[in-house]
């Protein structure tokens, strides 16, 4: 995949910003990455790292602080894998590599090995596509939902760049709030905090949906949408989106509520929400989408059994206070699939 270092430009001026992706790349193996620039805390040279366990995870000591590695490398090369069928505690070859630090979802820091120094270079939107899900269940790729493919020269095999954290990008590209990866003042990274896309629900509430199974968001008309005869009132239809047909779904009309579109006050401007849910891509039509929080699920209550409408009840995992509503994407999933096939 990759045959020199970095051959393109970096930082090429020949898109703007509202069309493009600032992004650092870097090598690992035969691959090419991409992590948002904003996501991207410190570049180093690479401390030795004195353990590590099965699939590359371990620990490296950065002055008063421990933190973890994920090397990738050990994934990407059949003969490391090879060599770990039966893993033991070793040291990782860090000599001449490079540390990225980056954070996870819940703010903890930690550390990607990588071979050559990163590029930061602009990505143009318009090269962006989803990675084929049957390639990410294979090559074991549920972190990385999206690639750009770059042009090099004439008769040339174009560049692949798996990028990394795609979801952030996207809401950082519609100016969402609440999309920083640092946890707000007050909170603790930890299991029970979670980032959420926060969007109308109902007339008065609003519905939560795990923030990490965003794929994108499209400000899309109803005449874009080719109708789905035979199927349930609560599909819409199919949308061309990225070269692969997206079922659209009334999200409030599945739950329960009357029909999106034929209400009197019908909103303006819908928004239509691409999620990832149970390795199905699904476009949920909703009104509006407010923002990205934090949550902390310790704080969630049970649903009212004498809620209207009643049905939503079967797609709730818990409620938070503001009337926020968790919505269970596994109830949701399993819904759409036994009434479309």
């Amino acid at each position: 995949m990759l045959n020199t270092p970095f051959p393109f430009k970096r930082l090429s001026g020949a898109v703007s910003e509202r069309d493009s992706l600032r992004v650092v790349v870097f090598a690992i193996a035969d691959y090419l990455f991409a992590l948002p620039v904003g996501a991207v805390l410190k570049v180093m040279a690479c401390p030795p790292i004195r353990s590590t366990v099965e699939n590359g995870i371990g620990m490296v000591d950065l002055g008063a602080q421990t933190i973890t590695i994920v090397d990738l490398r050990q994934k990407f090369i059949q003969q490391v894998q090879a060599q770990q069928a039966h893993p033991v505690p070793s040291a990782v070859e860090t000599s001449g590599r490079f540390l990225l630090l980056t954070q996870t979802r819940t703010g903890e820091i930690c550390g990607i090995p990588v071979d050559k120094p990163p590029a930061l270079i602009d990505i143009p939107l318009s090269a962006v596509r989803p990675v084929p899900w049957s390639y990410r269940q294979v090559a074991e790729l549920s972190c990385v939902s999206h690639m750009a493919v770059l042009p090099v020269a004439p008769n040339e095999e174009p560049l692949k760049v798996l990028l990394f954290g795609m979801s952030q990008i996207l809401a950082d590209k519609l100016g969402l709030p609440g999309t920083t990866p640092t946890l707000p003042p007050g909170l603790t990274s930890g299991e029970q905090r979670q980032r959420f896309l926060r969007f109308s629900l109902g007339d008065r509430g609003s519905g939560l949906l795990p923030f990490h199974s965003l794929q994108d968001i499209i400000d899309l008309a109803s005449q874009e949408i080719s109708p789905a005869p035979a199927l349930p009132s609560w599909i819409l239809g199919f949308y061309n989106w990225q070269g692969q047909m997206l079922r659209v779904v009334d999200l409030e009309h599945l739950l329960g509520y009357a029909p999106l579109l034929k209400r009197q006050s019908r909103p303006e401007k819908p928004m239509v929400l691409v999620i990832e849910l149970q390795n199905q891509v699904i476009g949920f039509l909703v009104a509006h989408v407010y923002d990205v929080e934090w949550q902390d699920l310790q704080q969630a209550q049970s649903a009212p059994t004498d809620f209207s409408p009643n049905k939503l009840l079967n797609f709730v995992q818990g409620i938070l206070p503001g009337d926020r509503w968790i919505l269970d994407t596994r109830a949701i999933a399993q819904t759409l699939q036994w009434q479309t096939h």
